[in-house]
């Protein structure tokens, strides 16, 4: 070679004010990792009632108290009363299967300086993730007999709302009230928990009645997305509660917000709880890369959920 890079750049510097004689030979450098996309959260397992549905069955009935019995008292066995047990309901959960798969061929593998596999491995763990923590969220929105349904504003329904009918402490407060009245109250390992989104979060964040009544203190436990507690409720904000953009009449955005009893008003079961595997394919020389996991899931004591429907703004 007559010239060495450094000498060409030399003679290019001398005789031309752009790079374009020098840009071919010049190196670039990889970093071997990738910078992670923002990534979501999963909020609503930490709450929920689990479950297994063990090798060998199909599915999982979960016993559940519709109402707590009024005995008679009475003075003596003669006169004793007996009263009949037929408080006792279930739900049944039965696990479908979810699989999910990539295949990266083997010649990317070998001449990638990024780890493609990890990086394969961890996107599909992110998804199944939030697959999951969006179908628990559905579940309790699609409650049929919650304690109660409220709207912003004056609103009696999702049609009526109008633009500044958002998320209020006064609303909390009112949901509070239909959960206790049905007997659920705040309990240290199994708290009443409101989930919102970002943009009800914002709406509480510019409250002053909110944020002077959200403070901790010092052995408070924060869970995952939580942002403060009010009223003896904790607060969690996060993506995966349903949303509309058809409320208000046709055009305003929106949130189904929820109110719920931790570990009592929704369940999951799981027939397998999500699995990761891999293997070399020589047949099409790729790499295959595999997700499964088998799960159920459905909201639990009605009366412990309230739904709060609200606009974003």
């Amino acid at each position: 070679m007559k010239d060495s890079v450094q000498e060409l750049a030399a003679i290019t510097a001398a005789t031309d004010t752009s790079t374009s004689g020098i840009s071919d030979v010049q190196g670039s450098e990889w970093l071997k990792s990738i910078l992670a996309a923002a990534k979501q959260r999963m909020y609503f397992m930490q709450f929920a009632h689990e479950t297994e549905v063990h090798a060998g069955n199909k599915d999982v009935s979960i016993p559940l108290a519709t109402t707590n019995k009024s005995f008679s008292d009475d003075t003596t066995q003669t006169s004793r009363t007996y009263t009949e047990l037929d408080n006792v309901s279930t739900v049944t959960l039965t696990p479908g299967d979810h699989k999910y798969g990539v295949a990266i061929a083997e010649t990317v593998v070998r001449t990638s300086q990024v780890d493609m596999v990890a990086f394969a491995r961890d996107q599909l763990a992110y998804d199944m993730a939030i697959d999951i923590d969006t179908a628990i969220g559905t579940a309790i929105a699609a409650e049929a007999s919650p304690a109660a349904t409220l709207y912003g504003g004056d609103a009696d329904s999702t049609a009526s709302l109008e633009a500044g009918d958002i998320l209020t402490t006064d609303l909390i407060v009112k949901a509070v009230r239909y959960v206790k009245a049905n007997g659920w109250i705040s309990e240290p390992d199994r708290p009443l928990v409101l989930f919102i989104a970002a943009a009800n979060e914002e709406a509480l964040m510019k409250d002053s009645q909110f944020t002077n009544a959200a403070e901790y203190g010092g052995n408070e436990v924060v869970m995952n997305g939580e942002i403060g507690k009010y009223m003896g409720v904790k607060v969690i904000s996060t993506e995966q509660i349903p949303s509309d953009a058809t409320w208000g009449g046709g055009a305003l955005d929106g949130h189904t917000c929820f109110l719920i009893k931790a570990k009592v008003s929704y369940a999951i079961a799981w027939g397998l709880r999500p699995r990761l595997d891999s293997e070399f394919d020589k047949e099409t020389a790729a790499y295959k890369i595999y997700m499964d996991s088998a799960f159920a899931t459905d909201s639990l004591q009605g009366g412990s959920i309230v739904l709060i429907k609200v606009l974003d703004a």
